[in-house]
């Protein structure tokens, strides 16, 4: 039976909810470093260690690494703009002169592009595409409508980012984690065989050799590497949130499959992730896709499901961990 992993985040941070998540077969507690800080995050292993002594049990902590990321610029208002509509991006904000000039902080974007390049804003919200190419900047077409606000993330799908894979962030992290005597970190937005490779070795560096590498699989290039992923990582998670950025999203549940089934011949862990019950982050009920993508993950036989925005900020959580247990359960009679 899979076991279930939790954000923590306000909504599942006291005691008493954590405890309710733990008789609700959550077994493992995840930690969004994007959001999360170090002071918060102590507190939470307080509350949960408490839990673990009144129900015997133990959770296993899960330290999700933020990565490399590229967004858009600070914004005092939020900036509509309409399909077909041009879009001059800069990569020196000295350019910008008015809010519809989009700044990027990442420095490589004019290069690495190519005319007809596609960009994606906070993951579908808006399209572009690149018409023309500066020196100093490029011109997009927008694809749709989208209201932009300030730092939205951006993805450049099937285009290599030429970016440190594992921040300062992402080090200072990983640091606090080897001082709570912590066991699993999940790696984002690493890209081959050698980005973990240099992560054991940093963890060695600083006497935790023991830390369980769990790779993201988030993009087409982690796709093409995943046998030597695979080999390296103690598991892997299917990141189906970043995958819908950077692949075609009706290849998604082929993707998913074909992960599943080759890191499980290699005996190795699999998590399916993210969006598993989206709609419940402000209903009490799923929908019946929701439902029906719970089952065949599990048919798949998938080892773990996880939960993001669903337990960490909205209006239901226990009630989607329960949902998910009851799927759960439903789908191993079937098996």
């Amino acid at each position: 039976m899979p076991w279930i992993i939790a954000t923590i985040w306000p909504a599942t941070q006291s005691p008493e909810k954590l405890k309710q998540l733990y008789e609700n077969w959550v077994r493992i507690l995840r930690f969004n470093c994007s959001h999360a800080t170090h002071d918060w995050m102590k507190e939470v292993i307080q509350s949960a260690r408490e839990v673990e002594r009144a129900v015997w049990n133990k959770f296993a902590f899960l330290l999700d690494t933020k990565g490399p990321g590229i967004r858009t610029w600070e914004l005092e208002n939020p900036v509509d703009y309409v399909k077909w509509e041009e879009i001059k991006i800069v990569v020196d904000s000295s350019l910008v002169k008015n809010d519809k000039i989009m700044y990027v902080d990442y420095p490589y974007i004019i290069k690495d592009v190519e005319i007809w390049s596609l960009v994606r804003i906070e993951s579908w919200l808006l399209d572009i595409r690149i018409t023309k190419k500066a020196t100093n900047y490029v011109i997009w077409v927008a694809e749709n409508d989208a209201t932009i606000t300030s730092r939205r993330h951006v993805n450049l799908p099937g285009i290599p980012i030429r970016l440190p894979w594992l921040t300062d962030k992402d080090k200072d992290d990983i640091l606090f984690w080897i001082e709570q005597n912590m066991s699993y970190v999940a790696l984002s937005f690493a890209r081959k065989e050698e980005d973990i490779q240099e992560l054991k070795e940093f963890m060695y560096k600083n006497g935790w050799a023991h830390l369980k590498v769990i790779a993201k699989i988030e993009n087409q290039e982690w796709i093409d590497n995943i046998a030597w992923i695979i080999r390296s990582a103690d598991a892997i998670m299917v990141a189906r949130w970043d995958l819908w950025a950077e692949v075609p999203v009706e290849t998604i549940p082929s993707h998913q499959i074909n992960l599943i089934q080759k890191t499980k011949r290699k005996g190795k862990k699999v998590i399916v992730a993210t969006q598993m019950l989206e709609s419940m982050i402000t209903n009490n009920l799923p929908t019946r896709a929701e439902v029906s993508d719970i089952f065949y993950a599990v048919s798949q036989w998938a080892d773990y499901l996880m939960l993001s925005w669903e337990t960490s900020m909205w209006k239901h959580p226990v009630a989607c961990i329960k949902v998910m247990n009851k799927i759960i359960n439903e789908a191993e009679k079937y098996i």
